[in-house]
C-alpha cells in the first residue's frame, strides 16, 4: 500500500455526513470535484487507529464501498485498507494529528516522522476526522502556531500556476494583430480573442498580472504575520 497525497483546490460534495458506527468507530466519506474530474476519499477512525483511502477515481466503486461499509461497519478498517492506496495506522504508531482550519490542512504524523495529508473538502470533513480522532483515540490536546512553510506552500503553488498563465497572457497580447482576419472553425471566437489581446496590450496585461501577483503575495504576508493556529492531538 502506498501513500496518496491530494492538495488540489476544488469544489467538494460529501458522499454522506460523518457516520457514527458505535463501537465500530466513525466513517467520513467525501467526493471532491474539479476541472480534472472527481476524486473520492474515505477515512475511518476507531479505538484501534486510523484507516484511509484517498484519491479514488471511480465513483461507482466508491459508492459500492460506502454501501459495503454501511452494511459491515465492524469490517470498515479491513475493507478500506484493501483499496488501492489504502493505509492504516494503529494507535501505537501515531505520533500526532494536527489540524489548521484556516489553512485547510489536516496532517497525520507517525512515530517515524512520516506525514500524511488528508485531502480538504468544503463540508468540514477534515474537522470531522480530527474530532473523530479525539473522540476515539484521545490524546493530549494543545495548540501551536502554524509554521511558515505550512502557510506559504499553498500560495507558492498558486503563484507558479498563475505565473505560467500570466506569462502566456502577456505573450498573447504581444502577437495580437489589428489587421488579423480569422478564418475556419470558431473564427468569431478567434477574432474576439485577438481583439481583446490587441486592445489590452502588453503594458496593461503586465499591470494586471503584476497586480494579481502582488495581491497573492500581500495576502500571504498577512497570514505570515497573523500566524494561524493549528490544533494538535499528541498520542
Amino acid at each position: 500500500m502506498s501513500d496518496t497525497h491530494n492538495d488540489h483546490d476544488s469544489t467538494s460534495s460529501p458522499a454522506t455526513d460523518a457516520e457514527l458506527q458505535g463501537d465500530a468507530g466513525t466513517l467520513i466519506p467525501w467526493t471532491v470535484s474539479n476541472s480534472d474530474g472527481s476524486k473520492s476519499h474515505i477515512v475511518h477512525v476507531d479505538s484501534e487507529g486510523i484507516t484511509w483511502a484517498l484519491g479514488m477515481k471511480k465513483p461507482e466503486a466508491f459508492g459500492q464501498l460506502v454501501g459495503r461499509l454501511a452494511a459491515q461497519p465492524d469490517q470498515s478498517a479491513a475493507l478500506i485498507g484493501e483499496q488501492k492506496g489504502g493505509q492504516h495506522l494503529s494507535r501505537n504508531d501515531i505520533d500526532r494529528v494536527t489540524f489548521a482550519e484556516d489553512l485547510k490542512q489536516l496532517v497525520i504524523t507517525d512515530k517515524a516522522g512520516k506525514k500524511q495529508k488528508i485531502a480538504k473538502g468544503d463540508d468540514d470533513e477534515q474537522k470531522q476526522v480530527f474530532e473523530a480522532v479525539g473522540q476515539h483515540l484521545g490524546g493530549k490536546a494543545s495548540e501551536e502556531e502554524a509554521d511558515a512553510w505550512s502557510i506559504i506552500q499553498g500560495p507558492l503553488v498558486t503563484l507558479a500556476i498563475f505565473a505560467a498563465i500570466g506569462g502566456f497572457f502577456i505573450y498573447f497580447t504581444t502577437i495580437s494583430d489589428p489587421n488579423y482576419e480569422a478564418t475556419g472553425r470558431r473564427s468569431g471566437m478567434k477574432q474576439l480573442m485577438n481583439w481583446l489581446g490587441y486592445t489590452i496590450g502588453p503594458t496593461w496585461a503586465s499591470v494586471i498580472v503584476g497586480a494579481l501577483v502582488l495581491l497573492i503575495i500581500s495576502l500571504t504576508v498577512v497570514q505570515l504575520v497573523k500566524r494561524p493556529t493549528r490544533k494538535v492531538l499528541e498520542l
